[in-house]
């Protein structure tokens, strides 16, 4: 009976010895880094280090997007003997506290109260040397804050930055949310040791993980073209009673962007979410290209054979296809049209003949390969692709709405790029803003990219001319350059409605460049344009023959020798 029972206590011992090995294996092996990580947050505080985000950059140096330092100001109110007299000195020194709301706060149960997260560099100076405040009841900590030197300039460029769901910056929009891993760098980490109480431990250990700043980005965006391009286009709305309006210039044999500017544009630093100017109409807006779209049906059938500037067509009234009546814009018709005179007369009946020609599964092939109903991968936030007919055989209507801009949609950019490919020898080139991203132990430079080649040098030397000529004999020859000759395309369009289009509102857009040069290509589109007319000829022509020339007197171009 008694060596039963002992037994029974060795057991029980045994049993209690394995229970502590096995609690003590869980926590020292399987539990090890759980345990670790508690021990390490009772014992050591950490604080995180800021980065610095990355600066914009235009071409020519100016920074567009920097980043400033700021204070949080903290209290530690236990420090604090005469709280109403602190409250009183405290909103004397620093703008945007005041009395009442600082006695509030440190009246609040706590140690440490946050009064401010926005303290200037001078402010704190003042306060540091003010005799009217206990400096030791105070701690700031240092931050950073965008700050975009340029005012709104480039608003739709750039973007903002703002706060995420977890209060951390973050890019929103724009060159801001594209690179926004290059911008914010990576923040850093201070540990310190700390005692049972939560306070530091003089004689204790410390660490510090620097902060990596963020990369700095330099624009292919030349300042002073931006510039020229953001005051006219606002003018530009202005003056012709526009809704909006939209510039791009590019360089068509890199698709370097050299401004790319929005009317109205937005506060970069105070941002109205709910407002849509925040959203980049030159790639986020798809629209009905309508005349515009004739200079490139009128390239596909050149570069196909199919047609020469000499070929001509009967225009001798309206056309029904597919059941519908097809007529020229202004009514008129013209008789025996060369292709040049279609696109100077921007000839509905001739550009459907061409069209047809083509067909429309070769149009749309065509059509992709310019670019359009794809994005062209800009490297900026929220671009659009627009949207074209599947390459197949289209009816009829559909084959000559597409030839002259209808039933399909585009942006701003595309078109761009699509005359910048007519230009530079038939490349479509991939747009793009940022030239260089230079980080703190290296340069990367972007290179150029084609990202198709739709046309042949040849039909491009053809269609310059035959652009050329249809501006100088085109409606809008009256406020063409007198100084240099210009390519482009304009373009009147009503404004689809369901079931149809709006005969009293319209789109205003030309393209073009200077044939001579050929360093940029420039669209100017208006958005319903109510003064003088809403036709592009008397709204988008001149204000583009005001910038191409302000742009080339900026290059050091020679007029060249027009026979006005």
């Amino acid at each position: 009976m008694y060596e039963n029972r002992l037994k029974l206590v060795e057991y029980g011992i045994l049993l209690f010895l394995g229970i502590v090995i096995l609690r003590l294996f869980q926590i020292q092996v399987l539990n090890h880094a759980k345990y670790s990580a508690e021990a390490r947050d009772q014992h050591w505080s950490a604080t995180k280090v800021s980065a610095r985000r990355g600066d914009i950059r235009t071409a020519d140096g100016f920074s567009v997007a920097t980043t400033t330092v700021i204070y949080n100001l903290f209290v530690e109110t236990q420090k604090i003997t005469n709280k109403e007299a602190f409250s009183k000195n405290i909103a004397k020194l620093v703008n945007e506290l005041d009395e009442k709301s600082v006695n509030e706060a440190i009246s609040k149960n706590g140690r440490w109260i946050q009064l401010s997260s926005n303290i200037l560099p001078e402010e704190r100076k003042a306060i540091l040397d003010s005799d009217l405040i206990n400096k030791s009841a105070l701690h700031f900590e240092e931050t950073y804050k965008r700050y975009y030197p340029e005012g709104r300039m480039l608003s739709h460029v750039l973007g903002f930055v703002g706060k995420d769901k977890n209060s951390n910056e973050t890019g929103y929009y724009g060159l801001e949310q594209f690179y926004d891993g290059d911008l914010k760098g990576q923040d850093g980490l201070y540990l310190l040791e700390k005692s049972a109480f939560d306070n530091p431990i003089i004689w204790g250990g410390e660490n510090k993980v620097e902060a990596s700043d963020g990369s700095t980005l330099v624009l292919t965006i030349d300042r002073n073209i931006q510039y020229l391009a953001e005051k006219e286009i606002k003018y530009g709305v202005e003056r012709y009673g526009a809704k909006s309006g939209t510039v791009v210039i590019v360089e068509p044999n890199t698709g370097a962007v050299l401004a790319m500017a929005n009317y109205p544009n937005y506060n970069m630093s105070s941002p109205n979410l709910e407002d849509s100017e925040i959203r980049n109409s030159s790639i986020g807006v798809v629209y009905e290209p309508g005349s515009v779209m004739k200079a490139i049906t009128m390239s596909v059938a050149v570069d196909m054979g199919l047609v020469t500037p000499d070929t001509t067509m009967m225009d001798s009234g309206p056309k029904w296809y597919s059941g519908h009546k097809v007529d020229n814009w202004d009514g008129k018709h013209h008789g025996l049209e060369t292709m040049t005179s279609v696109l100077q007369h921007s000839n509905n009946i001739g550009i459907s003949w061409v069209g047809l020609k083509v067909g429309g599964k070769n149009l749309m092939e065509y059509f992709d390969l310019f670019g359009f109903g794809r994005k062209l991968g800009i490297d900026l936030d929220g671009e659009e692709s627009g949207l074209i007919y599947p390459p197949r055989n289209l009816k009829d209507i559909e084959i000559v709405n597409a030839a002259f801009g209808q039933g399909i949609a585009v942006t701003p950019l595309q078109m761009t790029m699509a005359f910048a490919a007519i230009a530079n020898g038939g490349k479509l080139m991939k747009p793009y803003v940022v030239d260089k991203i230079i980080s703190s132990d290296k340069e990367t430079t972007m290179e150029p990219v084609i990202l198709d080649k739709p046309l042949t040098r040849k039909t491009s030397d053809i269609m310059t001319k035959m652009l050329t000529d249809a501006v100088s004999g085109g409606e809008e020859k009256y406020f063409v350059s007198k100084k240099y000759a210009v390519a482009g395309k304009t373009r009147t369009a009503q404004v689809p409605i369901p079931g149809g289009y709006d005969e009293y509102r319209t789109n205003a857009t030309f393209v073009g460049y200077l044939p001579k040069y050929k360093n940029f290509v420039m669209l100017i589109r208006l958005e319903e344009p109510t003064s003088p007319s809403g036709y592009s000829s008397e709204t988008a022509v001149p204000l583009w023959m005001k910038i191409g020339e302000e742009i080339a007197n900026y290059y050091g171009l020679e007029p060249d020798i027009l026979n006005n």
